[in-house]
């Protein structure tokens, strides 16, 4: 079993559409994301929502994946959220309520195979 860490994708502003934030690579086919956590920053000075899936290969979003769904962030805040475990071709997407307000980064996690 290997473990890597890695960066797994750059401090991302969400839009008030979903979008893929991180696709687990699907080379091996046995890796998994474990441990991971996403940091959910709000630099607004207006409270605002925040919606993040955890999507099965092949699959859409949908009630069943979501791990953190509309939740609030307070102005001037932050959220660390973590992600259940993800197999390879997953992707983490994500969406904000207000436009322009809600940043995501990888701030823990590593892939195992």
């Amino acid at each position: 079993m290997a473990i890597s860490y890695q960066k797994f994708f750059p401090p991302t502003l969400l839009t008030t559409s979903d979008a893929t934030i991180y696709t687990v690579p699907s080379v091996p086919a046995t890796t998994l994301l474990r441990n991971a956590r996403v940091r959910l920053t709000n630099f607004t000075t207006s409270a605002t929502t925040a919606r993040v899936h955890a999507v099965p290969n092949g699959g859409s979003i949908g009630t069943t994946n979501t791990f953190f769904y509309d939740v609030t962030i307070p102005a001037d805040d932050y959220v660390d959220v973590d992600v259940p475990i993800m197999a390879a071709g997953d992707t983490i997407q994500a969406r904000a309520g207000t436009a322009s307000a809600v940043n995501i980064q990888a701030i823990s996690g590593g892939l195992f195979s």
